[in-house]
């Protein structure tokens, strides 16, 4: 006996639309973890080099190298990273920053054709410890 209706076709539709829309959201879902997981990092990062600045009273070229190498540590890409800070030869107790962004590129809304880049800022600020005379 052949049956002539097609109402397998709809509901097997809807359950490739629902497994495709679910992969989207688990993808997400990862990618907001990459976020969260890349902001501490370079949380960790900017506050281990602002100790440093604020010893030496400023930021220089030797400080952004030190600041690399424990990115590279920590797994983020260096060269992607835009770091800018207080310049050397401030006096004691005064306010030094350090500041560092990346761009964080969402890759979960790829099967839609949609590219989604989010810049993560992290800011720290102390006071400078040591005197100039």
């Amino acid at each position: 006996m052949i049956k002539n209706n097609q109402y397998g076709f709809s509901e097997t539709t809807v359950i490739i639309y629902s497994l495709f829309l679910f992969m989207i959201f688990a993808v997400l879902y990862v990618d907001l973890y990459g976020y969260f997981y890349t902001k501490n990092n370079l949380k960790q990062a900017v506050d281990e080099t602002l100790t440093l600045v604020k010893f030496e009273n400023g930021f220089d070229e030797n400080t952004k190298n030190y600041f690399h190498n424990i990115a590279a540590k920590l797994g983020l890409e260096a060269r992607n990273i835009n770091l800018q800070g207080t310049p050397k030869t401030v006096q004691r107790g005064e306010p030094v920053e350090l500041t560092a962004s990346i761009a964080y590129e969402v890759r979960g809304l790829r099967p839609l054709n949609y590219h989604l880049t989010v810049q993560i800022v992290v800011r720290s600020q102390g006071l400078a410890h040591s005197k100039i005379r």
